[in-house]
Order: C-alpha cells, then sequence, then structure tokens
C-alpha cells in the first residue's frame, strides 16, 4: 500500500511533465478586408467643360416690318464655357450621396444675324446682318443627388440629378470683326442698344437657376480616393438678361466632369 510519502513523491515527478506537455498560450489576431470609415463625408474637385448656347424665351418675330430685330432660337450658336468648383458630399445610404458646393461659371453664346438700323434715316434701311458674343460670369450652388451602383470594386456607375442656385455677375456681348465703325452719334438700333445693356451690370437677372442631369463613372485609384468622369446636359430656369426690349436669353449647355473625390 502505497503511503502518503509515496503520493507526494509521485505527484512531484509527474506535474513539471503535465506542465511542459501543455501548449503555450498564442497571441489572437484579427484580419478583415479593410479599414472600416468612420465618416460618411467627401470631398470633390472639379472641372467642367462645356459647349454653351441659349433658347429665347416669351419671344416670337413677328417680321412685320415694324420690329427693331426678328430673331428666332435657331439664330444661335456655341461657344466654349467651364465651370470650376469643389463639392462636399454625404452618404445618406451606400446608394445615395447628397451633395452641395461652390462653383464658378464663364460661359456664353453666340447670336447670329442681329440686323442693325440707321434710325436717323427717312428710311430705317439694314445698316448690317452682325453675329454677336454674349459671355457672362456667375457663381453658383450645385445641389446634387448622386445614385451610386458599385460595380467592382474599382468602378461605380453613377446618375446625377442636380439643381443650381446661380448668382449672375456679369454679361458681355462682342461683335464680331467687320462691324461698321459708327460715328459718336450714330443711331445704331438694336446692336447698339444691345451692346449697352449687356454691358451693365444692372441689366443681367441677379439670381437665376439651372437645372442638370449626369451620368458617368467613378473610378478607384488609392484607398479614399476616386477619379470621376460624367456627361452632363444643363438647362437655365429663366433668363440671364433683366430686360432687353423683349429679347429673353435662356443658356443651356452639352459637356463633361471630371475631377477628383476623396473620402474621409
Amino acid at each position: 500500500m502505497m503511503t502518503l510519502k509515496n503520493w507526494a513523491f509521485g505527484l512531484a515527478i509527474l506535474l513539471p511533465a503535465i506542465a511542459w506537455a501543455q501548449p503555450k498560450n498564442e497571441t489572437i489576431e484579427y484580419f478583415t478586408d479593410d479599414e472600416v470609415r468612420d465618416t460618411r463625408f467627401s470631398f470633390q474637385l472639379l472641372y467642367a467643360p462645356e459647349y454653351a448656347s441659349r433658347r429665347l424665351a416669351l419671344y416670337e418675330p413677328v417680321q412685320d416690318g415694324n420690329e427693331i430685330y426678328a430673331l428666332t432660337s435657331e439664330d444661335a450658336g456655341a461657344v466654349y464655357g467651364q465651370r470650376i468648383g469643389l463639392m462636399s458630399y454625404f452618404e445618406l445610404r451606400e446608394m445615395f450621396h447628397l451633395g452641395i458646393g461652390f462653383t464658378t461659371i464663364n460661359s456664353g453664346f453666340v447670336t447670329n444675324g442681329f440686323a442693325a438700323f440707321d434710325q436717323n434715316a427717312v428710311f430705317q434701311d439694314t445698316i448690317a446682318n452682325l453675329p454677336a458674343t454674349t459671355r457672362f460670369e456667375a457663381i453658383a450652388v450645385p445641389i446634387q443627388i448622386i445614385f451610386h451602383t458599385q460595380m467592382t470594386d474599382i468602378w461605380a456607375l453613377q446618375v446625377v440629378p442636380s439643381y443650381d442656385l446661380i448668382f449672375m455677375q456679369k454679361i458681355e456681348r462682342q461683335w464680331e470683326s467687320g462691324a461698321p465703325n459708327y460715328a459718336a452719334d450714330a443711331a445704331t438700333g438694336a446692336l447698339g442698344l444691345m451692346y449697352q445693356r449687356g454691358s451693365q451690370t444692372k441689366y443681367h437677372n441677379g439670381f437665376n437657376g439651372a437645372i442638370g442631369f449626369a451620368i458617368g463613372n467613378e473610378f478607384r485609384v488609392a484607398n479614399d480616393l476616386v477619379f470621376t468622369l460624367r456627361g452632363e446636359f444643363r438647362f437655365g430656369l429663366s433668363p440671364i438678361n433683366n430686360s432687353d426690349i423683349g429679347l429673353r436669353e435662356i443658356p443651356y449647355s452639352v459637356g463633361g466632369a471630371f475631377g477628383f473625390r476623396y473620402y474621409l
């Protein structure tokens, strides 16, 4: 029969062996596919080149011989314009992003066929039919909703309706080369009147608006940085000029927009 002393001696031998046989505790490591962002905000720098023209609002030429001019919407031509600005976005959901920003606008249009009359003559004969280039500058506050669909890990499809609050700054009209060199006291009819009105700030609508629609792509170039590329159409909601003897002009444009967007 084993005595208490023998039991103690056996345990003393077995305990080191049991302790040696136990596996060592290893540090547990956790892995994730990507870092989780702690914010839904992002910012975008954009540049938007465009070809711009105009339509006429609430004006139909009568051409009965009594009008100072008779123009149509089809008398307009296109010029190159651009928008530059900064947008900020908040992700309401992964598929819906709400954006607001600040942009500058430099755009315009060409109007062909301005008929200039010598109103000092007995009969108001046409002196010339001339094209006039109109340029305007404005600042805008665009409001956008992005419908965002992630197609692959690096490519997303986006549909972007927008509304712009536009604050007009300046309108200028310049006549093409070959315009008559009128004497200082000559009456030049609509041509001179349009130039005077269009050259002064007080004759433009201080506030305006435009609706837009864009569709394009977003390409991931870094973990939090993407490149955006869109095609877009924009149409003014009201005339840019306050009063031009009934000739009120609404700008529109077709172009694109590209830039870099950074996710915080």
